[in-house]
């Protein structure tokens, strides 16, 4: 389990409608003022060179509808809801480990869909190759089955799929597996289910992913406090990779993850990355 780091350990500064977040091991991440998204990530691999280890994920809510400030060594960015139904809360902080924790915050007045920041988008290599030789891993025996217009029909265990990442497996020879799933997303664009968060809700902070780029030997690990993650990588284009944190999802519903913050219920979510050199 992971503990936040003592506030205070990142260097900020803010410039062009971003906040920019430091640490000891000269990494830089940059986030944007107007949307509350990661917009770069810049770390070192093996040999010490610098790179961006993101690539460009969907739009946020509305520009300028966030109101950022520095707060406790790290970034707090605030959004009302359309109407005032709604207030949510993100904060950024890096820590010197490589750490880098979003804590999410959500308070409505009315029965509100629960709005949820963009999954990141990584390519451990920085650009210089794509994501097919990055071998990931996900602590999930089960995935939620969609149909072709990518809506929720059932669950499958993972076993004997492409899904199976149970054991660290590279990416782009299980996008290539002929399996119906992948042929109707185009690859994979599915949720799975955390284990020991199979029937819902939310637990502690634990590892729930990780990936490794053999060639850069970079590392990403995966933490949160949600029951699902969602993994998006296309077939013909393995540019680079989706990992983020969902609740559970609501098979009866067609939109999904789905959460529903009722009146004066406070939902809340941590969700850690965490990327450091592996041999």
């Amino acid at each position: 389990m992971m503990t936040k780091p003592f506030p205070g350990v990142a260097a900020i500064s803010d410039d062009e409608g971003v906040f920019t977040l430091k640490n000891a091991g000269d990494m830089q991440v940059t986030i944007s003022a107007s949307n509350a998204a990661l917009c770069s990530w810049r770390a070192p691999d093996r040999y010490g060179r610098m790179a961006d280890v993101l690539r460009a994920g969907p739009a946020g809510p509305s520009p300028a509808s966030w109101q950022g400030r520095h707060a406790g060594g790290g970034v707090s960015l605030l959004r009302m809801a359309a109407g005032g139904a709604a207030t949510l809360q993100v904060d950024y902080h890096l820590d010197d480990d490589g750490s880098l924790f979003i804590d999410q915050r959500a308070m409505a007045a009315v029965p509100t869909p629960l709005e949820r920041n963009p999954n990141l988008c990584f390519n451990l290599s920085g650009g210089r190759a794509d994501a097919g030789d990055h071998v990931l891993q996900v602590d999930a025996d089960y995935f939620v089955e969609v149909d072709a217009a990518g809506d929720p029909v059932g669950v499958a265990a993972v076993g004997g799929t492409p899904f199976d990442f149970r054991q660290p497996a590279p990416i782009g020879p299980r996008l290539r597996w002929s399996d119906p799933q992948t042929r109707l997303s185009g690859g994979f664009a599915h949720a799975f289910f955390v284990r020991n968060h199979f029937a819902g809700g939310q637990g502690v902070l634990r590892e729930v992913a990780s990936a490794f780029d053999p060639g850069s030997g970079r590392r990403l690990e995966m933490y949160t406090t949600e029951a699902a993650v969602l993994l998006c990588a296309a077939q013909r284009n393995a540019d680079g990779f989706f990992l983020g944190a969902h609740a559970y999802p609501n098979l009866r519903s067609v939109a999904w993850p789905l959460v529903i913050l009722q009146p004066g219920q406070v939902y809340r979510q941590t969700t850690v990355y965490r990327l450091s050199l592996q041999d």
